[in-house]
């Protein structure tokens, strides 16, 4: 089977308790979770699901599916009221397959693993739900804060609605907090951290923005479109930012105090542990690098800029740049506090 046949078939298994849970539901919000067209979803739904059934396939065998406009809805067989029967190694094998969807994060179907893992517990008994709840607490994830789980919850209303996001947008690269309009086009978990990808209005065009850096988020009334090549596919590799053309590499020491907080989420190939404990990160950049240059100098002694010569020069230069706003603001304050002149005084008069 090909790759492609089996994504679909992945897409179209996964779909059908999500629309079940959200009757309603819009198709280009399906689309976007799952980084496809919204007609690739309609043709899912009509040319797969709603041709799938069990002998002697009467009416009542099938999926049912109803498209309104943009929005769908399912009813179920009469097959699947009848209780599910499953093996131990059947039940294992689904609630390992349920911990790696949610991983202990916000799964992107809601709390549809959760309500699975539940269901799982009813139809087990003695011993077999033992061993399940035995699996449930040595393979554990960790759990998103819950400021993260209330911004992912505007943003999905966001793409649900199609309307822009007013959020207040902490760049760490510049150690800034800035306030811009985005157009969310999909939600990406990348290795435990939740990412969305869309339009930026400062930047006027598609990035991966971190949730747990959006210090607030608040619903507009602007529509946007969300284009028809999007797919959220591109963000799911190795590397969630993809460099522009003119990016190279540059490496920086951090000393082993500053190594935990510099390897947090970094790809292994980017890293190079050294026997004194201290890390070489690989950091890759364009020609403007005033960003890489902040981060270094605010790590102190902690962190050295080994290459390549061009940045290191510019690393200089924006250290001498400081130095220099430094001493003209230590001068400043300095003919600030003298004195204009010798203190005058009062004469009484004779």
């Amino acid at each position: 089977m090909s790759s492609v046949a089996l994504d679909r078939i992945r897409r179209c298994l996964a779909m059908v308790p999500l629309i079940r849970a959200r009757p309603g539901i819009r198709l280009g919000e399906l689309a976007s979770m799952f980084g496809v067209t919204e007609a690739d979803v309609r043709a899912d739904i009509t040319e797969v699901l709603a041709l799938c059934g069990v002998p002697p396939y009467l009416p009542h065998n099938y999926f049912v599916f109803q498209i309104d406009g943009d929005k769908v809805r399912i009813r179920f067989a009469e097959h699947l009221r009848r209780p599910v029967h499953l093996t131990l190694q059947e039940a294992l094998a689904i609630g390992l397959a349920l911990r790696g969807v949610g991983s202990g994060r916000v799964p992107p179907f809601g709390d549809a693993a959760v309500r699975l893992r539940e269901k799982l517990r009813t139809v087990l008994r003695g011993g077999d739900r033992v061993v399940l709840e035995t699996l449930e607490r040595s393979v554990a994830g960790r759990p998103v804060p819950e400021p993260v789980t209330a911004t992912i919850a505007t943003l999905k209303a966001a793409m649900a609605r199609n309307v822009a996001v007013r959020v207040v947008y902490y760049t760490a690269g510049r150690d800034a907090v800035s306030e811009r309009e985005i157009e969310p086009y999909g939600l990406v978990d990348h290795r435990g951290t939740w990412y969305v990808v869309a339009r930026d209005s400062l930047r006027a065009r598609e990035l991966p923005f971190r949730v747990d850096r959006i210090r607030s988020a608040a619903l507009t009334e602007r529509e946007y479109l969300v284009p028809d090549d999007f797919t959220a596919e591109r963000y799911r590799g190795d590397e969630m930012y993809r460099d522009a053309g003119d990016e190279v590499p540059v490496r920086v020491r951090f000393s082993g105090r500053a190594a935990p907080w510099v390897a947090d989420g970094v790809a292994r190939k980017d890293l190079e542990v050294r026997a004194d404990g201290s890390v070489v990160r690989t950091f890759r950049t364009g020609p403007r690098a005033r960003w890489l240059y902040a981060l270094v100098a605010r790590c102190g002694a902690d962190a050295e800029l080994l290459s390549p010569p061009e940045h290191r020069a510019g690393m200089a230069a924006y250290l001498d740049g400081l130095l220099a706003a430094t001493g003209e603001a230590r001068a400043t304050a300095a003919a600030r506090a003298k004195p204009a002149g010798p203190p005058r005084t009062r004469r009484r008069p004779a």
